[in-house]
């Protein structure tokens, strides 16, 4: 008797887990054994069809799949709950769905996050709709990355932004990701005077972040690992740039020195932000990092604008190759008003200054 109730306990509980599960799926079939259930399931999870299987790996190594920025949510401190709705999984559902978040559970980025398949029966994006830019005018539109776009795009307005007499702290900037201004060469600090190129040609690549970043996969790069370089075997992806594009031109990422043009107008910049008292060092146990001077008060707008070109550009990560000509431009300008040789813009007064959000 006491073994049959042993046996009988795990079934139950059993019974209550899958019994608990809310998620809507396209199998209508009430039991595993009504005639024709497995059938409906094998439509998408074939042994026969390893596409998914693949994704799968692919994106468990991907940056998404490993990091823990979903720790980033109102669970671990309010004010994070503004940033769930990129960092989580259940964020970005409410976001986009308009549904707040119910539960007090969050998790990464997954499959789900991007696709619903068990709602809508395919494998097709949860959105590609445009994206209209923090500047309030840029718009972007570039097929299916639109879905990437959605967070990784500068939060702020930098005509809002940047003004006299502002205040730098620690988390001063467009934030970590202005991947897509950064192709359409927008909402960065333009200076008076200076001529700006702000168009290139990957803004306009077959959707966008995908044709390069989701490239045939080899080693750990490309497809859902979103990777386009894998260290331990000192290989970059080019397939995608060559696809097309550049007809089997690029060999590597730093084609035409871009990169190495770009790491060197950084560093030349941070030198001059370092010495002018606008970014110090800081220690995060153990981690020195550059960061804009917390708490600093800085009368120019023009000098913030570096500070902000300066982390615009290297939080793109890309070191120049999503738009070449507006990198150089914008570090350049910066680095010429650091070293006098751009006029400083007349001082706005009280009432001409844009609200800024922080």
């Amino acid at each position: 008797m006491r073994r049959l109730i042993l046996l009988i306990f795990p079934a139950i509980l059993l019974l209550l887990l899958v019994s608990g599960c809310e998620r809507k799926v396209v199998n209508e079939y009430t039991t595993q054994t009504e005639p024709g259930a497995t059938a409906v399931c094998f439509t998408c999870h074939s042994d026969n069809d390893f596409k998914l299987v693949q994704a799968r790996d692919e994106y468990d190594e991907s940056g998404h799949g490993t990091g823990h920025t979903y720790n980033e949510n109102r669970n671990n401190e309010s004010f994070y709950s503004s940033c769930e709705g990129c960092h989580t999984n259940e964020g970005f559902v409410a976001r986009m769905t308009g549904v707040p978040v119910s539960g007090d559970k969050f998790t990464r980025i997954a499959c789900f996050t991007c696709h619903e398949p068990h709602t809508t029966g395919t494998l097709a994006l949860r959105t590609t709709e445009a994206v209209t830019l923090s500047d309030g005018t840029t718009e972007y539109d570039n097929g299916a990355s639109n879905l990437c776009v959605h967070c990784h795009h500068g939060r702020q307005n930098v005509n809002t932004y940047v003004y006299d007499d502002d205040t730098l702290s620690t988390h001063f900037g467009p934030h970590h990701g202005p991947q897509s201004d950064m192709l359409m060469g927008a909402n960065a600090y333009e200076y008076e005077g200076f001529e700006y190129t702000n168009f290139h040609a990957h803004s306009t690549a077959t959707d966008g972040c995908l044709q390069c970043h989701m490239a045939k996969p080899l080693y750990a790069t490309g497809g859902h690992s979103f990777y386009m370089a894998d260290e331990a075997n000192e290989y970059e992806n080019t397939s995608g740039c060559n696809n097309g594009c550049h007809n089997g031109g690029v060999e590597g990422f730093d084609h035409d020195g871009v990169q190495a043009n770009v790491e060197t107008l950084l560093d030349s910049l941070e030198t001059l932000l370092v010495d002018a008292g606008l970014l110090e060092e800081v220690d995060e146990g153990g981690v020195i990092s550059l960061d804009p001077t917390d708490g600093l008060v800085v009368s120019t707008a023009d000098s913030v604008g570096a500070v902000f070109n300066y982390i615009y550009v290297k939080e793109d990560r890309s070191m120049g190759i999503h738009n070449p000509y507006y990198s150089v431009d914008l570090l350049e300008s910066s680095i010429e008003f650091m070293n006098g040789d751009i006029p400083a813009r007349a001082p706005q007064g009280l009432d001409q200054r844009p609200i800024a959000s922080h």
